[in-house]
């Protein structure tokens, strides 16, 4: 009878704590998100008045390409970012394609501070 190794039996064990570490995150309102990862996203939103043929070229691509995030999907944020206009960035997988939308998506508004007066 064969026993398995204390180096095999480490390495079920590393790879069931690393398949737990990845936490789930819902998506939370109907977004549309962007094909392509945080730094997809980030580029989109800093480069949005830049009206020189390549880049309407890549906008347009991105967003004829757009997919709809339906809310309550279980998701695994990959990456975050933030735009030059200080808006939150995430990245994960939806199915099998990588998406990018605003943080918001997932985790809500961000609260605003309230109105002094």
């Amino acid at each position: 009878m064969n026993r398995p190794s204390a180096a095999a039996a480490a390495f079920v064990v590393l790879v069931a704590f690393g398949a737990g570490a990845a936490s789930a995150e819902t998506i939370l309102y109907s977004f549309t998100g962007l094909r392509g990862a945080v730094d997809t996203c980030k580029w989109f939103n800093d480069s949005i008045t830049d009206r020189s043929i390549g880049a309407l070229t890549r906008q347009t691509d991105l967003l004829y390409n757009r997919i709809a995030l339906p809310p309550g999907a279980s998701v695994a944020v990959g990456g975050t970012a933030v735009s030059a206009e200080g808006e939150q960035l995430v990245d994960f997988k939806l199915t099998s394609a990588t998406i990018c939308s605003t943080a918001e998506a997932i985790y809500g508004p961000t609260p605003s501070p309230a109105a002094s007066p």
